[in-house]
C-alpha cells in the first residue's frame, strides 16, 4: 500500500480546516468606516491564505483521486467536520458543547471504518 496519496489526502483534510478558519478570521477583521466590508474583506490576508488554500487543496485532491478509491477518499474529507470545530474551539475559541463532542467521536469513528481496505 503506498502511503503517500494518503498522506496527501490528510494534507487536503487540513489545508481545508486552515482555510476555514482563515475565512472566519478575514471576516472577522475589523472594518474601517470608509472602507467598505468587501474591499477590507479583499485586502486581509487572511482571506489570501483561505484562497490559496483552496487552490492548493483543489489540485492535491486531484492527485489524491488518481490513487486512492472515491468510495474511501470521499469519506476522509469528513474529517474537516471533526477538524473545524477542534480548531475553532482552540483559535477562535469558540464552545464546543457536549453533543458536538459526540458528534466528532462518531465523525472520526465513522471514517476509519470506512477507510479500511
Amino acid at each position: 500500500m503506498n502511503f503517500v496519496p494518503w498522506l496527501i489526502l490528510a494534507m487536503v483534510v487540513v489545508l481545508g480546516t486552515v482555510g476555514q478558519l482563515s475565512l472566519k478570521y478575514a471576516f472577522q477583521a475589523p472594518v474601517s468606516s470608509n472602507n467598505n466590508t468587501i474591499k477590507s474583506l479583499l485586502f486581509s490576508p487572511f482571506f489570501w491564505v483561505w484562497f490559496i488554500s483552496y487552490i492548493v487543496v483543489t489540485v492535491l485532491w486531484l492527485v489524491v483521486l488518481k490513487s486512492v478509491p472515491l468510495s474511501q477518499a470521499f469519506p476522509a474529507l469528513g474529517m474537516t467536520f471533526a477538524l473545524v470545530p477542534l480548531a475553532s474551539n482552540r483559535f477562535l475559541r469558540e464552545k464546543v458543547v457536549l453533543s458536538q463532542w459526540f458528534g466528532i467521536a462518531v465523525i472520526i469513528v465513522g471514517v476509519i471504518l470506512v477507510v479500511q481496505t
